[in-house]
């Protein structure tokens, strides 16, 4: 009877613009009809809705849930709205509604979760460059393949995905843009960059690793001047993502863009090998949900996963893995330069990841419909260093038998993302769940289910 909600409101706010400082809030308060249909209207303009109950049973929660477009975060100020909560959360759960209920006497919890309406918001607005071969339009399937990418219950009729149907994808379910440039694009931007200063990071790059097995030192100087190119090219396009169509075609490159791609991840950017727009819309997730969380936007490592259920052990492989794994203002993890290890050419970075660390593994299946994340948590407990396959190998234990039992299950070898698997340092697992809430995404837990 004596509660006074206009204090409270006042209270929530303050601590939310404390906690939430890459948010602008617009308080308003919707207890009628009339103050749901105007906080639908204005909602038009937002990236997404929180609602926070601190009263009684009323109609506006349960009609802004039902109508809004935009992803929505409903939160129990405890003792206050959980009676509210109670219905209305198992109302919209029952529904099949994308919301997120969140209640907590913890305030960085609640905050943390209306930290996703930024993650997405970022997503939304971002801008993916991809260099493929302008002559090559499609991810080709071939007969003695098809049989992988159609089977499972979901895993479709073995279509081939145009790079077109792809990007015309990414837009209509997150917003993103992509830009599409050539091979001819990344040599003239490799031409127009100093030689003088890939040296000096060369020199940097060498003076810090363990070793160097097979690059020459020209090779290594090529690959820090590719670079600086696609640095500039990332600068001048405004975006904020590169992926590239490399594995098949080094042949055609100026250098290799192994160590560039280490590099860019290690600074916060997004860089991913062999054109997966897939795992390039995983790691710029993780980056952004990183960065909102902890303050430091920690790199993905997009790998092909191994199994060895002799000893329970899953390998993160690939030649691009970033040394900062905990973000620009981390620490580096030792190194040593390698070739890439199938075609024996160019310069790469075997990185020594941290260990004794949890790690969290997904992917994005935006071709699948609906799309689906899936999700697997391991420990990182040693390094495996072996001439076969790429050429860092992070050893994680995990339910190994049962996450490769449900690999294509659902769609797992659904293209573009084949065998793919984008790493992160930490545990993100809940996170990752509730910003797939937020998406509209499907989830599939490969080490639960």
């Amino acid at each position: 009877m004596n509660f006074d909600y206009e204090r409270k409101k006042d209270e929530i706010l303050k601590a939310l613009r404390s906690s939430c400082p890459n948010i602008l809030f617009d308080a308003t308060t919707a207890c009628s009809i009339e103050d749901a249909d105007e906080t639908l209207r204005k909602s038009t303009d937002y990236d997404g809705v929180v609602i926070y109950l601190i009263g009684s049973t009323c109609i506006a929660p349960l009609l802004i849930m039902e109508r809004c477009e935009k992803p929505v975060i409903l939160v129990d100020e405890p003792y206050c709205g959980t009676g509210t909560f109670a219905l209305a959360y198992g109302w919209a759960k029952s529904a099949g509604l994308p919301i997120l209920g969140v209640a907590s006497s913890d305030l960085k919890y609640t905050a943390d979760r209306i930290n996703l309406l930024s993650v997405i918001s970022r997503l939304r607005r971002s801008k993916i460059i991809l260099i493929t071969p302008r002559e090559e339009e499609k991810h080709l399937i071939d007969e003695r393949t098809r049989l992988l990418y159609a089977s499972g219950k979901y895993g479709g009729s073995g279509k081939t995905y145009e790079i077109t149907e792809q990007i015309d994808r990414l837009k209509k379910l997150f917003g993103v843009e992509v830009i599409r440039l050539s091979y001819n694009d990344i040599k003239r931007y490799f031409k127009a960059a100093s030689e003088e200063e890939a040296k000096r990071i060369a020199d940097e790059l060498i003076s810090k690793a363990l070793r160097i097995v097979e690059p020459s030192y020209e090779e290594i100087v090529k690959s820090a001047r590719l670079y600086l190119g696609l640095r500039k090219m990332i600068d001048d396009y405004k975006a904020d993502a590169i992926t590239i169509d490399c594995y098949r075609r080094f042949h055609e490159l100026p250098a290799y863009p192994c160590i560039a791609f280490s590099q860019l991840n290690n600074e916060g950017l997004t860089a991913v090998c062999e054109a997966d727009l897939s795992s390039t819309i995983a790691q710029l997730l993780i980056r952004y949900l990183t960065e909102e969380l902890t303050g430091q936007p920690r790199p993905g490592f997009v790998n092909d996963p191994v199994a060895d259920f002799s000893k329970n052990l899953i390998i993160y492989c690939h030649c691009t893995a970033p040394t900062m794994v905990y973000g620009p203002g981390g620490r580096s993890s030792p190194y040593v330069i390698r070739s890439h290890a199938e075609s024996g050419g160019g310069a790469a970075i075997q990185s020594l990841m941290p260990l004794d660390e949890p790690i969290t593994a997904l992917q994005i299946h935006f071709m699948r419909d609906p799309p689906l994340m899936v999700i697997h948590q391991s420990k990182a407990i040693c390094h495996i260093d072996s001439e076969e396959g790429c050429r860092t190998k992070l050893a994680a234990k995990a339910d190994v038998e049962k996450i490769f039992s449900n690999w294509n299950r659902l769609g797992g070898w659904i293209l573009p993302a084949h065998w793919h698997r984008v790493v992160v340092y930490g545990s993100w697992r809940e996170e990752l769940k509730a910003l797939a809430v937020l998406l509209r995404l499907e989830v599939f837990e490969e080490d639960v289910e």
